[in-house]
């Protein structure tokens, strides 16, 4: 059912304690916000998509997306989100379920294709993105990014009941690939988390 399309859920419970508590999805950038860089960029991969918050802030709902709530109350981290976009996909009848980060606007156009085409390739349950780490000299995992097998959500439940919060100790427990994307200038998994940060992304759109 559904096979060629992958829904999608837009992760946007981060506390942002650098940004002096303010929620980085309605941080300004240019002439939009975090939040709509971040839907415009997923409404062309697929147009199954959710936002899952915690946040009752009525500007969540102008773009007229599904808004999912956490099924555990307070923060859980995003393993929590993880699980409810899960749940959600799975109660519509799908096999995947895609997250991406609110505050990483400029993740690659073509994500959920290639995760996709990694997940069927590999047989796996679980595909992560990455991106090539020149100082590291190697790949750096973004787990937030995932193709996710909905019928896991069970065992997410039981591990976030036990405590598990990191996304990679419970990954672990099941068959993960990776892909691995890639920019020259930079780092498409660059995510907002300081002030400086802000600039960064101004200057990099301004020079685009």
């Amino acid at each position: 059912m559904f096979e060629s399309e992958i829904p999608a859920v837009i992760l946007s419970g981060g506390q942002s304690r650098r940004m002096d508590g303010n929620d980085k999805a309605f941080l300004s950038i240019a002439d939009q916000n975090l939040l709509e860089m971040v839907v415009g960029r997923l409404i062309r991969q697929t147009p199954k998509v959710a936002i899952n918050t915690s946040s009752s802030n009525p500007k969540y709902v102008q773009h007229g997306l599904p808004i999912l709530r956490d099924h555990f109350t307070g923060f859980w981290g995003p393993l929590s989100g993880i699980l409810t976009a899960m749940i959600w996909a799975n109660d519509m009848g799908y096999e995947k379920v895609a997250t991406v980060a609110v505050d990483t606007p400029l993740f690659p156009e073509n994500l959920l294709d290639k995760l996709d085409q990694k997940i069927k390739l590999s047989n796996s349950d679980i595909v992560f993105a990455a991106s090539v780490s020149e100082h590291k000299r190697g790949k750096l995992l973004h787990p937030v990014f995932g193709l996710w097998k909905t019928f896991l959500f069970e065992d997410l439940r039981k591990q976030l009941e036990k405590g598990v919060r990191k996304i990679t100790c419970w990954s672990e427990r099941h068959k993960a690939s990776i892909v691995c994307f890639s920019d020259e200038r930079m780092d498409p998994f660059f995510n907002i988390n300081t002030p400086q940060d802000i600039m960064l992304l101004k200057e990099y759109l301004r020079e685009k």
